[in-house]
């Protein structure tokens, strides 16, 4: 029997499944205010790691967690955590993690955090799409598509198509997914499609490389559509 996570019973309980019920609990619908906040306390954290920008943008997180307040029924703390890849438990902490990248993880570290998703944690890997930061978008995917190889014999990876549930779970969007299009960037063209990280037939995460992080800060294009799309990301990795 799994021993972490258990902060996320409350939720769980609440969020059994994504329907018109489920979404009357989110907000979608007009709740009582004795209702509100009815499930366990969730939390966001980002993955710490070694490299110089894995908190980059951070100060705009409790806008984000704000958002999510504002706009769902969810529980959820307003002030970010760190969640270093050196530290196992305090991984285990959190169902849900955000990363930048995995290219500063050591090997001790890469086995955390495999660890951690075998556990059942979930991770949003989402690129900054400056070019001073990634060079480019195919070298981003190649760089993580051979890190959690060697993480998972079993990974596979799966673009998504506008009609997978993580486009309309709670926010029905309008792209698939938004992207942050500031200058000095790789987003201004093709869209990159978000992708469903598996190990063998289990989901362990998505992939972004659409510099969601960059405009929920406010550099970019449509903060609202950022934030909805990382709403619908967090609500379908806690209601798997």
């Amino acid at each position: 029997m799994r021993t972490c996570f258990r902060r996320w019973a409350g939720v769980l309980a609440v969020l059994i499944a994504i329907g018109p019920f489920a979404r009357s609990l989110l907000g979608a619908e007009k709740v009582r205010p004795e209702d509100r906040f009815r499930g366990g306390k969730v939390e966001w954290a980002r993955l710490q790691h070694s490299g110089a920008y894995w908190d980059r943008h951070a100060e705009s997180d409790d806008a984000l967690l704000s958002f999510i307040r504002s706009n769902t029924t969810l529980n959820i703390d307003s002030i970010w955590r760190a969640a270093p890849a050196s530290d196992l438990a305090v991984m285990t902490e959190y169902p849900f993690l955000f990363a930048d990248t995995l290219d500063y993880l050591n090997r001790a570290e890469q086995r955390n955090l495999a660890e951690y998703l075998r556990r059942g944690g979930f991770i949003l890997i989402d690129a900054c799409v400056n070019r001073d930061i990634n060079r480019s978008p195919e070298a981003f995917l190649r760089d993580h598509l051979s890190i959690l190889k060697a993480m998972f014999p079993d990974f596979r990876c799966e673009e998504l198509s506008p009609k997978h549930e993580v486009f309309s779970i709670y926010f029905k969007m309008k792209e698939y997914p938004p992207q942050a299009r500031p200058g000095n960037s790789w987003s201004d063209g093709p869209t990159n499609p978000l992708r469903l990280l598996y190990a063998g037939n289990r989901v362990i995460g998505i992939m972004s490389i659409s510099g969601l992080q960059c405009v929920w800060s406010g550099i970019g294009h449509d903060e609202v559509s950022s934030m909805e799309m990382v709403t619908n990301i967090y609500l379908y990795a806690i209601t798997r």
